[in-house]
C-alpha cells in the first residue's frame, strides 16, 4: 500500500468517525481564585459541534487520494 492509499484510508475512517460523532464533550477546569491555602475552582462540561461537511469533505478527498494512487499504480 503506497502512501497516498493510506492517507486516503486515514481520511475516510476520520470521516466516518466525524458523521457517527457530531459532538464532542469535554470538561474545563478554571481555577476563580487562589488565596492561601483557600482554593476555589470551577468544572464547566463543554460541547464542541463538528458538522457533518467536515466528515463528508474528509471522506471525499480520502477517495479522490485512493482512485488517483490506483490509476497511477495502473
Amino acid at each position: 500500500m503506497k502512501k497516498e492509499s493510506l492517507i486516503g484510508l486515514m481520511l475516510l475512517v476520520a470521516g466516518s468517525l466525524l458523521l457517527a460523532y457530531q459532538v464532542y464533550h469535554f470538561a474545563a477546569h478554571e481555577s476563580i481564585f487562589d488565596l492561601a491555602s483557600i482554593r476555589a475552582a470551577q468544572e464547566a462540561q463543554l460541547r464542541l459541534p463538528l458538522t457533518p461537511l467536515f466528515g463528508a469533505v474528509a471522506m471525499f478527498a480520502g477517495v479522490v487520494l485512493i482512485v488517483r494512487d490506483r490509476d497511477r499504480a495502473s
